[in-house]
């Protein structure tokens, strides 16, 4: 299996975060789908603090993880995070 990650400079409340292009083809091509309401296993590390958050988000009608409440208050101030999708 092929690394699936990429980072996001983001200070604010992130409520969804996007899919880069490039990352859905490869979490496609590895047999993780991206479609609206499927569930991708991924992490999410504040680069800053290097607090971890590994769950199952859903995917949005936009093709974006959706986060949930907790994860984005632990994201805020952060400056730079990275996501990586680990599985379907």
């Amino acid at each position: 299996m092929r690394l699936i990650e990429w980072e996001v400079k983001e200070d604010d409340y992130q409520e969804q975060m996007h899919i880069p292009a490039k990352q859905r083809k490869i979490s496609e091509e590895e047999g993780i789908g991206t479609a609206e309401k499927q569930k991708v296993t991924a992490q999410i590390t504040n680069l800053k603090t290097g607090e971890i958050y590994i769950s199952r988000f859903p995917i949005t009608g936009t093709k974006q993880l959706y986060v949930p409440v907790e994860i984005q208050k632990m994201l805020k101030g952060s400056g730079k995070m990275r996501i990586q999708i680990l599985g379907g």
